[in-house]
């Protein structure tokens, strides 16, 4: 029970966060004032516990999850998530990050990894790179400028990407769009992106730049790609994909409707 409580103090610490903006290093200076301030009243809890225990009057305890010591804990745990959220948000008034490149004028040209396996489409393919340099795509001259932030970019298909490749992108940067129906700028900042490409001309520089270790489990979940659809027919094939490898894109069109009409898309997601 007193986990449940501390859960709900951390969320209701990033909704007062974004409510309340503070410097991110002043939440952690409250949270961690709180949590010593949690220390010390249970250690004089207990001494003055064990002291009137001796007497003929022996002192009363509050019930744990309600004594000082727990609240100040809550205290804390509020004000860690709190510090966790602003943490998280950019800053987008900063040249080093690449959403302050959003919908400037002319292209630009950068360079970055490719963090995620690609998706591929039937006229396209979404990559998400972790950008390190750029520079304006009219001036030659200029030196390129080290960057850092996620980017959405909307190469042509054909491409023979995979995660790890470090890739020379050039395009126009923009802010992703939303509407009233949907807000594509919300789905891709819950992922860390606030920056795509529409369309770019991408090209290859170097292989395996990425960790090691998901580069030998994007390659396992490759190859049980391609025995799934060795072994089974389409849609079975892709709807297979779908629920045991997140895969979802070969899943035919009418397949997916008839899942949405039948209010049972969850069981496609691999979390579902």
């Amino acid at each position: 029970m007193p986990l449940f409580w501390l859960a709900l103090a951390f969320l209701a610490g990033i909704l007062f966060a974004n409510a309340v903006r503070l410097p991110t290093i002043a939440w952690l200076i409250l949270a961690g004032a709180a949590f010593a301030g949690s220390i010390l009243l249970a250690i004089v809890f207990r001494w003055l516990a064990q002291r009137g225990g001796t007497g003929p009057r022996p002192a009363r305890r509050l019930p744990a999850p309600f004594s000082l010591a727990f609240v100040a804990l809550l205290f804390a745990s509020a004000f860690f998530g709190a510090y966790r959220y602003q943490s998280k948000q950019p800053d987008l008034s900063d040249p080093n990050f690449i959403a302050w490149y959003n919908d400037t004028q002319g292209e630009v040209i950068l360079e970055g990894v490719i963090t995620a396996p690609p998706d591929v489409r039937d006229s396209y393919t979404n990559l998400r790179l972790a950008v390190e340099k750029i520079r304006p795509a009219y001036d030659t001259t200029f030196l390129y400028r080290e960057v850092h932030g996620l980017l959405l970019v909307k190469a042509p298909a054909g491409g023979t990407w995979r995660y790890g490749d470090r890739v020379h992108v050039e395009g126009h940067i923009e802010a992703p769009p939303e509407d009233e129906g949907f807000s594509y700028r919300d789905y891709l900042a819950r992922q860390g992106i606030y920056s795509i490409i529409s369309w770019a001309e991408a090209q290859l520089l170097r292989r395996d730049q990425g960790s090691p270790v998901l580069v030998i489990l994007y390659r396992l979940k490759d190859h049980a790609l391609a025995a799934v659809y060795r072994i089974f027919p389409d849609p079975e094939a892709s709807l297979l994909t779908g629920i045991l490898l997140g895969v979802e894109t070969g899943i035919p069109e009418e397949v997916q409707d008839a899942f949405k009409t039948t209010g049972t898309s969850h069981i496609i997601a691999i979390s579902g």
